[in-house]
């Protein structure tokens, strides 16, 4: 074999080893895009995931505040209900009340609890209106 065949081999035999390392190289980078693409459509995934998870957090804690608004608002009412049934119930017994043996102290003491206690709710209710009528302009 002469030089120059020699040489020719050689360049012969460097174009096939750069021909597959340049496939393999061409078959990596296509896998590689192929990958990326689905890495980002995964990322995509779970990016909405995220938000819709964010977002049922918020729903659940404006729920949650108007349920301890609601329940406050009832135990409000449940006060003022347990205020009137105490008001009545003295009422009942005032009304019940007889008077035995000429026993009017006894009576006559009941009535000014009564009074007292019948006079601090109006007088809380009066203090109220006349906040709010304070705060009404004078030509209504």
């Amino acid at each position: 074999m002469s030089a120059l065949e020699l040489v020719n081999l050689r360049v012969s035999y460097q174009v096939d080893v750069c021909t597959r390392e340049s496939l393999e190289f061409c078959t990596l980078h296509h896998n590689a895009q192929k990958d990326r693409a689905a890495v980002r459509a995964e990322i995509e995934v779970l990016r909405s995931k995220r938000l819709a998870y964010e977002q049922e957090g918020i729903q659940t804690r404006e729920a949650l505040a108007r349920s301890e608004a609601y329940c406050k608002a009832l135990e409000a009412r449940v006060a003022v209900l347990e205020t009137h049934a105490q008001v009545k119930k003295l009422e009942i017994e005032l009304w019940n009340l007889k008077v035995r043996d000429n026993n009017i102290l006894s009576y006559t003491k009941r009535f000014q609890e009564l009074a007292l206690i019948c006079t601090k709710f109006v007088s809380n209710e009066t203090e109220k209106v006349d906040k709010y009528i304070s705060g009404l302009p004078d030509n209504i």
